[in-house]
């Protein structure tokens, strides 16, 4: 089998929400879909969030002509090479990439890649994942979340360094958090991301009322810039909370976590399965963490609004003995629920792990050209 094209399609959709998090705000979800084509008709399929034009240019001129005649099933040996090709570009791409050779070497082989990986167990706990909205909006959805069955959710707060209250004023984050924990019980799993927007001191505090809550962990709370100073000022911080430390969505590759990891300015590891360099990567990236005893919980972006990142991470998080949860995007639109054959489904907290050959999902191909979008 031989590499003979690589595809990019651009695709996007209307959210059905404004979606939130931290200064993060956009109206439409979408992406760039990756197909790598083989000389056998077996495509794998990936994907990225990436300018268009410059992914375009980087694949034609600098990936393509690497990959074009390989062996695809040689899935180590490629991200080798598009690792030192791709050393200052956009750092999904490599991911998105990875993604595709191991969605190619899953069906080459007839397993999904969790077998491939090693197989631990078939399905994994998810946690909601809702926008950043109003503490009475949140406490409603929260209600109806928990009627269809989910038993853990992420909450975003800082509204106020948002525009979403008055600047620097908490009282609505705490009342997003209080809100969720009546609405929810005791029982439910509650993690809060402030999506870097919170100084030390205002992390502090919310960390002592998440602790008296019951929260499970406190995500990316520290503005921060650079690597260097966003370690320490995590670690500043973790000496002095009791509610567990998440973060590390902005690292890429081993070679930058291996930092944050060994220093344990976090407890829980939050790498992202297509911006840390793919499945091959975040595989060694868990065990690194495994090796500080950390917990291991990844990144999913929700403003895809697809799931092939989701499902990516739930194959390497299925080969894993004792990871956390796998963030589920709470909005549905008919990107997320058309664009593929069959759509996982979350069931009673729960997303099994495809069964299929690669990452088990399918493009709906008249679906995907009517998503396709001109950039």
């Amino acid at each position: 089998m031989r590499i003979v094209d690589i595809k990019l399609t651009p695709v996007s959709y209307p959210a059905p929400t404004t979606l939130r998090w931290g200064r993060g705000a956009r109206d439409t979800v979408g992406g760039i879909i990756v197909q790598i084509l083989t000389d056998e008709g077996i495509t794998g399929l990936g994907e990225f969030e990436a300018s268009y034009p410059l992914a375009r240019a980087t694949v034609e001129h600098r990936i393509l002509p690497l990959l074009r005649g390989e062996n695809p099933l040689n899935v180590e040996r490629l991200w080798a090479t598009m690792h030192a090709a791709l050393r200052g570009e956009p750092r999904q791409m490599l991911g998105g990439l990875d993604v595709a050779l191991w969605d190619l070497l899953g069906k080459a082989c007839g397993q999904p890649i969790y077998r491939l990986l090693g197989a631990y167990q078939d399905r994994i706990m998810v946690y909601i994942a809702p926008s950043m909205k109003q503490p009475e909006v949140i406490a409603e959805e929260c209600a109806q979340f928990r009627a269809e069955g989910h038993r853990a959710i992420k909450l975003r707060i800082g509204l106020g360094q948002v525009g979403l209250a008055e600047p620097g004023d908490m009282k609505k984050d705490f009342q997003v958090v209080e809100g969720a924990r009546h609405a929810l019980g005791d029982d439910f799993i509650i993690g809060v991301d402030t999506d870097r927007t919170y100084d030390h001191f205002m992390a502090l505090k919310m960390a002592k009322r998440l602790h008296e809550l019951g929260a499970a962990w406190f995500e990316e709370p520290l503005q921060a810039t650079g690597n260097e100073q966003y370690i320490r000022a995590m670690q500043r911080l973790n000496g002095l909370i009791e509610v567990p430390l998440s973060g590390g969505q902005g690292f890429s590759t081993r070679f930058e976590f291996g930092n944050l990891i060994a220093q344990q300015a976090v407890d829980i590891v939050q790498p992202d399965c297509v911006g840390c360099g793919g499945i091959t990567e975040l595989r060694r990236i868990a065990a690194l963490a495994s090796v500080w005893h950390l917990g291991f919980m990844p990144h999913v972006s929700c403003g895809c609004g697809y799931d092939i990142r989701v499902v990516a991470t739930l194959h390497v998080l299925a080969s894993l003995p004792d990871p956390l949860y796998l963030c589920y995007p709470a909005y549905d639109t008919p990107l997320r629920t058309e664009l593929f054959q069959e759509q996982p489904k979350v069931v009673e907290g729960y997303l099994s792990v495809p069964q299929k050959p690669g990452l088990g999902i399918e493009l709906n191909e008249e679906a995907l050209a009517r998503f396709q979008v001109d950039e």
